[in-house]
């Protein structure tokens, strides 16, 4: 099963009140991480990131959010040391900010924003030869929702590997069965899932996970959902 905890990033005035509590349940690398942030929605990205990934462990496993361990894969994808069978990954774009979590197997997770502006012709250096053939197809208005579409799979693949962009976007290709995704790497199968939620018509958010998996949970959360410490931290 794959959950999604997803939630809006709220204004810099409205989060201000919460920042210091947010702040003391995080380790001493996401700190430093968000210290280093010059820009107020990308502190705020960072930190609602990481505080969504340790509750989520934290009531999973009933310890306290800050008591929460985060390491570091070679390549940089972060994993828990004391829980390596729950597996998370986190990321932000638009708006949004989004965590998927996954017992027993490897996740990625993209999203980015429907209107953000795209240069098409980059296409042919990222994509394969026939993921440009099939945009080239789209009708023109469909072509940057397609090409944005194709990305977020791209990146959600490459962040379950836990490559991420130290592979070459175009070293694998994205495959359509119908209403199925497909990930192939030198004309193998690769062994996973592709699901892109579409209930959010503002953001694109697609989900890579090791295996066959057909139970997605997407779950939109608030800030009072966060701000008000559950048992856990009593």
């Amino acid at each position: 099963m794959v959950t999604i905890n997803i939630i809006e990033r709220p204004d810099p005035v409205i989060f201000a009140p919460y920042q210091r509590f947010f702040f003391e349940l995080l380790g001493e690398t996401e700190r430093i991480s968000i210290e280093r942030t010059r820009k107020e929605k990308d502190k705020i990205e960072k930190m609602l990131g990481w505080v969504l990934t340790r509750m989520e462990a934290a009531y999973r496993y009933h310890v306290h959010p800050a008591a929460v361990r985060i390491a570091f894969h070679e390549k940089g994808k972060p994993y828990f040391p004391d829980f390596y069978d729950f597996k998370f990954n986190i990321t932000h774009g638009g708006s949004i900010i989004a965590v998927a979590f996954c017992n027993n197997y490897e996740v990625g997770i993209d999203v980015e924003a429907t209107d953000r502006k795209v240069n098409l012709m980059i296409a042919e250096r990222y994509f394969t030869q026939s993921e440009s053939e099939f945009l080239e197809i789209m009708p023109e208005q469909q072509r940057s929702h397609t090409f944005l579409r194709l990305w977020t799979i791209k990146e959600a693949y490459l962040k379950m590997t836990g490559d991420g962009l130290s592979k070459p976007l175009n070293s694998f290709e994205i495959k359509h069965d119908g209403n199925e995704i497909k990930i192939y790497e030198n004309e193998i199968l690769q062994n996973c899932t592709v699901f892109q939620d579409e209930t959010d018509p503002k953001h694109f958010i697609t989900i890579c996970v090791k295996g066959n998996e057909n139970n997605f949970t997407v779950k939109r959360l608030y800030l009072k959902d966060i701000i008000k410490p559950p048992s856990i931290l009593n």
